[in-house]
């Protein structure tokens, strides 16, 4: 069997880090050939193309994230119909993000209006996924999500990411990260991913003051785009009003490559999100270091939970009560040893072989 896929490829992706990790998977499998998305260029002649190329197997993959075509809901639904109308072939959908539907009612606007009159929104909602013959979806919520807006059930197929094969570094790789970050002596949260406004991570700057004064927050990753540095700067500013600067460390991104020490140097991982429109290839990572995790209870980590008891969930959104917490791991050892065992019964129940397997079936 020959398959296109169609995923960006640039290094600092989450779906392109998950199509990678799939490619890998389902080596020797399939004869797959990957066409690289190349997200912000409007160009619908150029979809043509690219439709061409996707048809030139025996069915094609295209891994969906709203922001790759177009730069609005009107260019989107003209970037992203052409395509679809441009393949010839069976489609499997995977959609990284899965938002609640789009408001109907017209809000009286002529913003709202032009949408209502051109079908913007039940574009984007409903007839995105009409197209395709399957739709993998990330979780449970996702999978509600698009049936209760009228995708047939049937075409659905639920596969929950897999966890990466990583190599754990070396003690001293471990000690050289926590010795240049100033972390020695230090109990170390993590955040790990790109910093961005739907992650929610003020809530755990504004933690900081209540938790004692070894423990540092320590921020790997950075900034996705320039457009949301100023979030980046707001975090800075809010550590800085807070009296709790000096213990923050901010990484920037770091590629696959180098993140073996910079995980492997966290004590405990916390997960703030507040909306739950993807499912977090971020939490993934740290669990592949094999390390103690407290999220927020939003969907997707609720599931996780309870199919894998793999982390902890918070519910509050008050940081003293978050901090308390936190604090309870951090002076339980064997609280985050037991974690750890059902991080690793995780990992190796949830390998990239078992999601290529299944992506295989479908």
């Amino acid at each position: 069997m020959r398959v296109t896929m169609h995923t960006t490829t640039t290094a600092t992706c989450g779906i392109a880090d998950y199509a990678r990790d799939l490619l890998l998977g389902l080596r020797g499998t399939v004869d797959v050939e990957v066409v690289p998305i190349r997200p912000g260029r409007v160009n619908p002649a150029r979809m043509l193309t690219v439709g061409r190329r996707l048809s030139a197997a025996d069915l094609t993959h295209i891994h969906h994230n709203f922001g790759f075509w177009g730069r609005g809901s009107l260019s989107y639904r003209v970037m992203f119909q052409t395509l679809q109308r441009a393949i010839t072939v069976p489609i499997v959908l995977t959609p990284h993000s899965v938002f609640p539907a789009r408001p109907r009612r017209w809000n009286g606007s002529l913003k709202g209006w032009a949408i209502k009159v051109l079908g913007l929104h039940d574009f984007m909602d409903r007839r995105t996924y009409l197209y395709a013959n399957r739709i993998i979806v990330h979780s449970r919520s996702h999978f509600r999500l698009l049936a209760e807006r009228g995708i047939p059930p049937e075409r659905l197929v639920e596969i929950m990411p897999g966890v990466p094969e990583v190599s754990l570094p070396p003690v001293v790789a471990v000690e050289q990260f926590r010795q240049a970050w100033g972390l020695q002596g230090k109990r170390v949260l993590g955040l790990f991913g790109f910093i961005q406004p739907n992650k929610n991570y003020e809530l755990l700057v504004r933690a900081l003051p209540h938790l004692p004064s070894d423990v540092v927050l320590v921020f790997v990753g950075g900034v996705r785009t320039a457009g949301e540095a100023w979030y980046g700067r707001r975090l800075e500013a809010l550590a800085g009003s807070l009296d709790v600067a000096q213990r923050v460390r901010i990484t920037g991104f770091l590629p696959r490559e180098q993140l073996g020490p910079a995980l492997s140097a966290v004590d405990l991982f916390v997960l703030p999100y507040a909306a739950d429109s993807s499912v977090s290839y971020s939490a993934r990572l740290c669990l592949a270091y094999e390390k103690p995790l407290l999220a927020s209870a939003v969907d997707a980590f609720q599931e996780l939970r309870e199919r894998h008891r793999c982390l902890e969930l918070f519910t509050t959104a008050d940081p003293a009560a978050l901090a308390g917490h936190v604090l309870e791991l951090l002076n339980d050892p064997a609280r985050r040893v037991a974690l750890v065992e059902e991080v690793r019964a995780y990992n190796r129940e949830q390998s990239w072989r078992r999601v290529a397997a299944e992506t295989l079936n479908v």
